[in-house]
């Protein structure tokens, strides 16, 4: 559902927060705490007042957006920005598309996230052809460029540098972040970056998750937990980690340092998905902090599998946030 959708389908707040009402009660709205329906009427903030309790509640009692001060139509409104964003976009993006601070538009996000993170435990007992791979998120460090620590040049920077300096121009990278160079920088598996393991089922969907150390006993509890594997094959790369996985699956790898697919064999699956979080964590979010990391990867694992269906994403974020979370 596009932005237009809503403001037609929802022109004020009282149709939104109407819609919540349906998603939760049906026809009829039920009293929160006694579950009665002798009601009064909707009173101006929205609420209802029970005359057998006698007590007020409002549709988001006891549920995921209790206490919430965002309108409910605003929320609908970030479900499909969000939703309809492939590759994310950032918390400025959506405080400019909504019209809030960034702190809100920040935790809103990421409550978001939560909802789609908990919407991506029920997925199991992927089967068929799966492929297995991790990735590792985190910026790449720059090599240091050989000429410029020969003598001779060097030197010859130094003195421009130096003299332009002195006619008060400063080369100091300005803001918290500055560029690291390393002589010989590690990257892939040899990097200090949070590695995140995903298993895809071709055709069907994924499943992803950070790792804190990869370890075959790590990737057998990923496959248990998500993999049917009676009816099942895995293909991997050549990593040692999954050496072991033939004791509990059938399991074909491939070397990707002699090739990358043969007669079908391979990890292209996987390695779409992880196309789609690296452009989107480069392109989009710049900069992920590793206690957030999680909440990311399940935006992308939620809008993967649900990329032939964005009205599915819609709706499933309106029905998990309404539904009572007690």
């Amino acid at each position: 559902m596009n932005i237009i959708e809503i403001h037609s389908k929802f022109p004020t707040e009282l149709n939104a927060v109407q819609h919540f009402e349906r998603l939760r009660w049906g026809k009829k709205v039920v009293c929160y705490y006694c579950e009665g329906t002798n009601l009064g009427q909707r009173q101006k903030d929205m609420r209802f007042h029970c005359k057998d309790c006698r007590k007020s509640f409002s549709v988001t009692a006891g549920t995921f957006l209790q206490s919430t001060r965002i309108p409910l139509k605003t929320w609908l409104i970030a479900f499909s920005i969000i939703t309809n964003a492939k590759k994310g976009l950032s918390a400025h993006q959506l405080k400019r598309d909504i019209g809030m601070s960034y702190p809100t538009a920040f935790k809103l996000y990421h409550k978001v996230r939560e909802l789609m993170a908990d919407e991506n435990k029920g997925i199991e007992d992927l089967e068929g052809v799966v492929e297995m791979d991790e990735t590792y998120i985190g910026g790449k460090p720059r090599k240091i460029n050989d000429p410029c620590f020969k003598p001779k040049k060097r030197a010859e920077l130094d003195k421009q540098i130096n003299e332009l300096k002195d006619e008060g121009f400063s080369f100091t990278p300005k803001g918290k972040s500055k560029a690291k160079c390393q002589p010989e920088p590690k990257r892939g598996r040899g990097t200090d970056n949070i590695p995140v393991v995903g298993i895809v089922e071709r055709g069907g969907d994924v499943v992803a998750q950070v790792m804190k150390t990869i370890t075959y006993d790590n990737l057998k509890n990923m496959v248990k937990k998500y993999v049917n594997e009676d009816k099942s094959v895995l293909v991997t790369d050549s990593l040692p980690a999954y050496n072991s996985m033939k004791k509990i699956i059938n399991h074909i790898k491939t070397d990707h340092s002699r090739l990358y697919s043969y007669r079908g064999v391979n990890s292209n699956s996987i390695e779409s998905f992880w196309a789609i979080i690296e452009r989107g964590i480069m392109g989009q979010y710049h900069s992920v902090s590793p206690k957030m990391l999680p909440n990311y990867v399940a935006e992308f694992v939620y809008k993967y599998n649900n990329r032939n269906n964005h009205g599915k994403m819609f709706d499933v974020l309106c029905k998990k946030a309404i539904k009572p979370t007690s």
